[in-house]
């Protein structure tokens, strides 16, 4: 992420909204704590899925009230 992107994330993670991280690259996954210290901005890494499948596991995993440890063991386990 450029530094512009990653602030206004970062922004918007404060007030709540769960912020998820993803790839268009072909291979490779989004490891947490591995580009961006995750734990301190409160996002999430998609691990292995592309930003379409992390949208859909996202959408799912808002239907009830999750913290964000919860939705990240989400996109490790499925």
């Amino acid at each position: 992420m450029n530094k512009g992107s990653l602030e206004a994330a970062a922004r918007a993670a404060q007030t709540g909204v769960v912020i998820v991280r993803s790839t268009r690259v072909a291979t490779g996954t989004v490891g947490r704590n591995v580009e961006v210290n995750d734990d301190q901005m409160n996002f999430v890494a998609s691990d292995e899925l592309n930003p379409q499948k992390a949208r859909v596991l996202l959408m799912l995993a808002l239907l009830k009230p999750r913290t964000n440890m919860e939705i990240q063991n989400l996109f490790y386990t499925y």
